[in-house]
Formats: C-alpha cells, structure tokens, sequence
C-alpha cells in the first residue's frame, strides 16, 4: 500500500487535472481567452480535425469560432492514468449551442466526441500538453421556438 503522501499527491493531480478539463469548459462557454490559455502548454500539440497545431496558434482560431454564437461545453466521465509528472487522460465531450438571431438560436449544433489529452505537470499546475479530439456525432437542427419555453442568452 502506498503511504499517506503519495495518496495525496494523487489526488491533488486528479482534482488538478480535473479542475482543468472544467476550466477548458468555462472558457469555451464564456469565449474567455485568458481563461483558456490557462489549460495548455503554449507548445502543446492540439488536434481538433480543424486545426491542428500548436496550441498557443489553436487559442486565437477556437475563440474566433465561439464567438459565432453561443454553446455550453460538458466534459464527462474522465479516466485518468497518472505516470509520474505526465498523466493520460480520456474523456468525453458534449457540446450545445449555435449562431444567435434576434436572442435565439437559429439552429441548434449537438456535438458528442472524446478527448484523447496528455498532461503535464508545470510549476503553474497540470496543463494539456497534447490532445486529439475525435469527433463521433454532429446534430443540426432548426430550432422550433414552440418548443422552447424559456432561454436568455448573455
């Protein structure tokens, strides 16, 4: 059995790295730049089928496509390896939105993928030092405003 200490460094870098993923999330949502840059490593290798690069390049090119509209960014059951100060981490990613016409969605975007993400740990926490994002389902449909009984968009 591991001691006492070891125990809790890895449960400091699975809520770390978890903390992270949740981070990823609210800075898609909220198109908040500097939030984002606060997930990868500026050399991080990203792969989104899009775009694929170095993460300080991805940054600029997924704010321009969120600000289009508005979505809202799940991440979901996360399995994570840990190997010393590099962990493996896969997850599942489901994301909502679309463009916004006259304070509503014109059509609603359903997208449903898995993120294959290595990270790192840095002075500043766990980062995503690599990830790959495997897109499995895209679902856009009109969005029928009789169905909708209540949405506020800020």
């Amino acid at each position: 059995m591991e001691n006492i200490d070891e125990r809790l460094s890895k449960l400091e870098a699975v809520q770390e790295i978890n903390d992270c993923l949740t981070r990823y999330c609210r800075a898609m949502d909220w198109v908040d730049e500097d939030l984002l840059k606060t997930c990868f490593l500026d050399s991080g290798y990203i792969d989104y089928g899009f775009y694929a690069g170095d993460a300080k390049g991805f940054i600029p090119v997924v704010m321009e496509i969120e600000r289009s509209g508005h979505s809202w960014h799940t991440i979901t059951n996360v399995a994570i390896e840990l190997d010393g100060d590099k962990a493996e981490v896969e997850s599942y990613g489901l994301t909502a939105g679309g463009e916004i016409e006259d304070n509503s969605i014109k059509n609603i975007n359903i997208y449903f993928g898995r993120y294959h993400d290595e990270f790192t740990k840095t002075s500043n926490g766990w980062k995503i030092s690599k990830r790959l994002y495997l897109s499995l389902i895209h679902i856009s449909e009109p969005t029928r405003q009789e169905a909708i009984s209540y949405a506020v968009f800020c």
